[in-house]
């Protein structure tokens, strides 16, 4: 029986090919564990992203397309409610503003249509865009589409995504989310 120890790798082609494999995929996975190097393929470094890649896109960082009642495709929130989730005008409807700290804000507030509602909070914020449904239980525009193509995760991750608006030293409108 020969118990000589031969060398794993000769100096070749192959060898140096993948010893290069086995390089680029520690780099690159250490800088994507760490959240600090560039995100390989239409992945996300955080969640953060792909709520961001859902509000102005209406996909996610896997890129499927999110369904809604409307049949768009390739159009998110910030289509009506601008990129900054502060509202405006689409079509001659008024969006209103979507950023979580106005939505969650203590006071009433009333719709273009004279509607008051109490403040959102996270599950009424979904139902709002799941099922068209204020926190008062007033039914919204049916301009406002029903997003019915949401896994929780990127639900969760759009209303993570809301919350930083108006923030942009954290990463919301006016921030560097490196999309």
């Amino acid at each position: 029986m020969d118990l000589r120890v031969s060398s794993p790798c000769r100096p070749s082609v192959q060898c140096a090919l993948g010893l290069g494999i086995l390089c680029l995929a520690g780099l690159g996975s250490a800088g994507i564990a760490s959240g600090t190097g560039p995100a390989i393929g239409p992945w996300p470094v955080s969640h953060l992203q792909n709520g961001a890649r859902i509000f102005l896109y209406g996909v996610t960082a896997q890129g499927r397309t999110i369904q809604n009642s409307h049949g768009m495709e390739g159009v998110g929130c910030a289509m009506c409610h601008g990129t900054d989730g502060r509202g405006g005008s689409m079509h001659g409807m008024p969006a209103p503003n979507i950023t979580f700290s106005f939505l969650s804000d203590p006071k009433e507030h009333q719709d273009p249509r004279g509607r008051k509602r109490p403040p959102y909070n996270e599950e009424t914020v979904k139902a709002a865009i799941v099922a068209g449904i204020d926190p008062g239980g007033n039914t919204l525009d049916p301009e406002m589409p029903r997003w019915t193509g949401f896994t929780a995760k990127d639900l969760e991750d759009l209303i993570g995504y809301l919350k930083t608006l108006g923030r942009p030293s954290e990463g919301g409108a006016g921030g560097s989310l490196g999309l």
